[in-house]
C-alpha cells in the first residue's frame, strides 16, 4: 500500500526467463538510471544463481535416481529366488522412494489369477502383520478387483480410490503394470501415489526393472522345469524301453507317475471300441478293495468323457488333459470327487486313458507336472501302439506263412507244364497275381489213350478263389474219369458245385478231350474264353460252344463240338489275365496282340510260343502291377 515507485527486471539466462526481480519503494521516482543499472546487475547475478541452483538440484536429483536404480539393480542381481527378488523390490521401493506401501502381484497364466508375490510397508507391526497374512491368502481372478482388471486389460498405470482387497484403509493407490515382451508378468501396487515428478519417474523405472527381473526368473524357472521334465521323461523312457511286455511297461509307468508328479494313485484304462467301454489295466496307489472294485466294472465311455459327442472330451485327439467328475463308485476307489485323465491315442484312435488321482498336497496340477503327465501319456500311447503293431506284424507274418504254404500246396496241384501226350507237344504257363491263384490248368489221362486238357478261372481272387479252385479241380478230375463227353462232364461238375458248395463263387472252364488216334479235339466251354486254333496254312478260328459258368444255376445245358487238327496246327488255351493285362495307360493287351504274337511265332515249338506270348504280355504291361492271374496252355500237333 505504501509503494510509490516499482521496477521489474527479468531474470534471464541464455535467453530463458527464469523469473523477475520486483523492487518497490515508498519514494516517488526512486529508480533513476543509476539505480536501474545497479538493479539490472543484481538481477543478472540472481538469474545466474538461480540457474546454477536449478542445475545443482537436477544433478542431485539425477544422482539420486541413478543411485536408487543402481541399488535396485544390485539387489535384483543378488536375489537367488523369486521370493528374494520380490522382497528386495518391495522393500527398496518403500525405503528409496518414501512410499507407505509396495506390493507385487504375479500373474499366473495357467490358472488365470494374480497370486501374492511380496508386500512391504512402514506401518506398525500390529497393523502390518494382519495385512501381510491377508495378502498371502489373495487369489485375485479377473473380476475380483476392478482397478486390477483395468490395468490387466489396458496395460497402463492407474491411480484409483478403490481400497485394496487386503487392507481397506489403503487408498488412493497407484497400480503399475509389470510388462515384459508386451505380456503381463504382474502388477506393482503403491501407496500413496507419487506427487514428485522424480518419484514418479523412479517408480516407473522400478516397475520396468521389476518386470524384466521377474521375466528372467520365470524364464530360468521354465528352463529348469523343462530340463527336469526331460530328465523325468528320459527316466520313464529308459524304463519303458527296457521292457517288452505291454502289461510290464504300463505297470512301470503307473509306478513312476506318483513318484514324479506327487499324486496318490494312477490307473491305465483300456478302451473297447466295439462295446464303447473302458476296462481296468495296471494301477498303482489303490487298495485291494478299490482295485477289485475297479476290475469288476466296465466303465461306459460317457462316464469318463462326460460328454455324449465323441469329438470332445477324452475322445478328441488334440486334448492334453481332462478333468473328470467321477461316478460314485470310482470316487470310492480314488478317494476323490474328480480326477485328471489323459487320453491315449494310437494312430488317431482312442485306445485308453491315463487317470491320476488327487495330488498329495491338495494343489492343482499345473506347469511341469502337467507336461510330465502329457509326456508319460504319450509314451504309454506309444507302448500301446507298438504292442498293436507287434501283434499285427505277428498276425501278418502268420498269414504270410499260411499263404506261402497255401501257394506251395496249390502249386503242387498244378501238373508239370509239358506232359508227354501222344500226337502233340504241350507247354503251359501259370502265374498268380497274388500269393494264391483262382486260375488253373490240368492234363487228365483218360481211357483208350485219350487226354483231357483243362483251362479254368474262378471268379474271385485270393484265398477263397484258391480253395474254390482246388475243389473245382478235384471234382472235375473225379467226374472226367467216368465220362467221355466233355459237355456231360461239365454239366455234372456244375451239379456237384451248385449242391455241395455253399458259396457265391463260380468258375469258368474250357474242357477239351484229345484223341490222338483220330487226331480229333472234342471240347465244351462253360463260359470261358474260347481258345485260338491257328492252322498250318495260317487260317485262324476260335473254338466256340454254348455254355455258362459253373456253380451259378443248378441245371445248365452246355454245347459240345469237335474239330480235326493236322500237323503243325496250334491251339492256344488262355484265361482273361492274358488278354486283359493293362499298361499304365489302361490299354489292354487284347485278342489282336495275342493273335499277332501267335502268328509271328507259330513256327516255334509249344514252349517257344508260350515264352513269346508271356514276354509280349510283360512288355505291354511294363511296370504296371499285374491285377489278374495269367494262365496259358499251348498245344502243337506233331
Amino acid at each position: 500500500a505504501g509503494t510509490r515507485s516499482e521496477i521489474v527486471i527479468p531474470l534471464i539466462v541464455d535467453k530463458e526467463v527464469l523469473g523477475v526481480l520486483d523492487v518497490h519503494s515508498p519514494a516517488l521516482n526512486a529508480f533513476a538510471h543509476q539505480e536501474q543499472t545497479v538493479l539490472e546487475a543484481l538481477a543478472a547475478q540472481v538469474a545466474i544463481a538461480i540457474h546454477k541452483a536449478r542445475q545443482f538440484n537436477r544433478q542431485r536429483e539425477q544422482a539420486w535416481l541413478t543411485t536408487a536404480q543402481l541399488q535396485m539393480a544390485e539387489a535384483i542381481s543378488r536375489s537367488g529366488s523369486m521370493e528374494e527378488l520380490l522382497e528386495s523390490i518391495t522393500r527398496l521401493t518403500v525405503l528409496l522412494v518414501g512410499v507407505e506401501m509396495c506390493a507385487i502381484l504375479i500373474w499366473d497364466p495357467n490358472q488365470n489369477v494374480y497370486l501374492p508375490g511380496s508386500l512391504y510397508s512402514d506401518q506398525p507391526e500390529q497393523e502390518r502383520l494382519p495385512a501381510a497374512h491377508r495378502f498371502q491368502q489373495m487369489r485375485l481372478a479377473i473380476g475380483h478387483w476392478n482397478a486390477l482388471d483395468a490395468v490387466h486389460v489396458g496395460m497402463e498405470t492407474l491411480t484409483t480410490n478403490q481400497p485394496v482387497p487386503w487392507q481397506t484403509n489403503y487408498h488412493p493407490v497407484t497400480l503399475y503394470p509389470l510388462l515384459a515382451k508386451a505380456e503381463m508378468r504382474g502388477v506393482m501396487v503403491i501407496k500413496p501415489p507419487a506427487v514428485r515428478t522424480a518419484s514418479q519417474e523412479l517408480l516407473q523405472n522400478f516397475s520396468n526393472q521389476a518386470a524384466q527381473a521377474i521375466d528372467n526368473v520365470l524364464l530360468d524357472i521354465a528352463q529348469q522345469e523343462e530340463a527336469w521334465v526331460n530328465t523325468a521323461l528320459l527316466q520313464v523312457a529308459e524304463a519303458v524301453n527296457s521292457l517288452i511286455n505291454l502289461q510290464d511297461i504300463l505297470a512301470t509307468i503307473v509306478r513312476f507317475v506318483p513318484m514324479l508328479i506327487g499324486v496318490e494313485s494312477c490307473i491305465v484304462l483300456f478302451w473297447d471300441e466295439e462295446k464303447e467301454v473302458f476296462y481296468a489295466g495296471p494301477s498303482h496307489g489303490l487298495g485291494e478293495m478299490a482295485r477289485g472294485l475297479l476290475e469288476t466294472f466296465e466303465i461306459p465311455g460317457w462316464e469318463i468323457s462326460l460328454l455324449p459327442a465323441k469329438e470332445t472330451g477324452l475322445f478328441a485327439a488334440n486334448v492334453a488333459g481332462h478333468t473328470l467328475a467321477l461316478p460314485n463308485w470310482l470316487q470310492a476307489a480314488l478317494k476323490a470327487a474328480t480326477a485328471l485323465a489323459f487320453p491315449l491315442h494310437a494312430r488317431s484312435r482312442l485306445v485308453g486313458a491315463l487317470v491320476v488321482g488327487p495330488s498329495l498336497n491338495g494343489h492343482t496340477l499345473t506347469g511341469r507336472r502337467l507336461s510330465i503327465l502329457t509326456g508319460i501319456a504319450h509314451q504309454a500311447a506309444i507302448a500301446v501302439v507298438n504292442d498293436q503293431l507287434y501283434r499285427e506284424s505277428a498276425e501278418r507274418e502268420k498269414l504270410a506263412q499260411e499263404l506261402r504254404v497255401a501257394h506251395s500246396i496249390q502249386a503242387s496241384l498244378i501238373p508239370p507244364g509239358s506232359p508227354q501226350i501222344p500226337g502233340c507237344h504241350v507247354a503251359s504257363h501259370w502265374q498268380a497275381a497274388r500269393d494264391v491263384s483262382g486260375d488253373f490248368y490240368d492234363f487228365i489221362r483218360l481211357n483208350n489213350g485219350r487226354w483231357g486238357i483243362v483251362v479254368a478261372d474262378v471268379a474271385d481272387k485270393g484265398m477263397p478263389a484258391a480253395i474254390f479252385m482246388a475243389v473245382s479241380r478235384t471234382i472235375l478230375r473225379a467226374v472226367a474219369h467216368s465220362r467221355v463227353s466233355p459237355a456231360e462232364t461239365l454239366e455234372r461238375v456244375n451239379e456237384l458245385l451248385f449242391n455241395d458248395t455253399q458259396t457265391d463263387l463260380f468258375v469258368t472252364i474250357f474242357y477239351a478231350v484229345w484223341d490222338p488216334s483220330t487226331e480229333t479235339l472234342t471240347y465244351a466251354n462253360a463260359g470261358h474264353n474260347p481258345p485260338i486254333l491257328l492252322r498250318s496254312n495260317g487260317r485262324e478260328s476260335l473254338l466256340r460252344t454254348q455254355g455258362m459258368a459253373l456253380g451259378v444255376l443248378e441245371n445248365i445245358d452246355i454245347g459240345e463240338k469237335h474239330v480235326r487238327v493236322a500237323p503243325q496246327d496250334v491251339v492256344v488255351f488262355y484265361t482273361d489275365g492274358v488278354t486283359e493285362a493293362m499298361n499304365e495307360d489302361y490299354d489292354e493287351f487284347g485278342m489282336e496282340r495275342l493273335s499277332m504274337t501267335l502268328r509271328a511265332t507259330r513256327q516255334r515249338d509249344a514252349a517257344g510260343i508260350i515264352a513269346a506270348i508271356t514276354q509280349s504280355v510283360q512288355d505291354h504291361a511294363g511296370d504296371t502291377p499285374q491285377f489278374d492271374d495269367v494262365t496259358m496252355v499251348v498245344m502243337k500237333i506233331s
